[in-house]
């Protein structure tokens, strides 16, 4: 209990509402929100971070029809944290790019915090057709 608040209810409820995922052989953990044949969203989070940010936010982007989607960066939140992984900005952004193929979504649009703009950069780069528009 910190403060009132029971961390582990608080884990519990984060954990049931999204889903786990693996991507480029690395096991990560997505928020998915809104109607699967919207267009789709795509937060990233900074550190010390994860999906669990944009909890609020997933939610208002499907309230106004989109598709919201927030996924743990390798390293953080409830993602793997693989001795051997390449957490560069080219490396977290190749694999934000299988993380898109594996949670098949096409053309995105993207939302970007803290580290997630340099790996929202890589991601364009390295997908540059992928990435509609940002927001930062």
């Amino acid at each position: 209990m910190v403060q009132g608040v029971n961390v582990e209810e608080v884990l519990a409820a984060h954990r049931d509402h999204g889903r786990a995922f693996t991507a480029a052989g690395v096991r990560s953990f997505v928020l998915d929100e809104g109607p699967s044949d919207a267009e789709p969203v795509v937060c990233l989070h900074g550190v010390p971070a994860s999906s669990f940010v944009y909890r609020a936010v997933l939610p208002e982007l499907a309230r106004r029809g989109l598709r919201g989607v927030a996924f743990d960066l390798p390293g953080l939140g409830l993602a793997a944290r693989p001795d051997d992984f390449d957490y560069s900005w080219t490396g977290l952004g190749q694999w934000a790019s299988g993380a898109l193929d594996a949670l098949g979504l096409g053309q995105v649009h993207l939302v970007v915090h803290d580290i997630g703009g340099p790996v929202g950069f890589e991601l364009a780069a390295v997908d540059s057709g992928r990435v509609r528009r940002s927001f930062y």
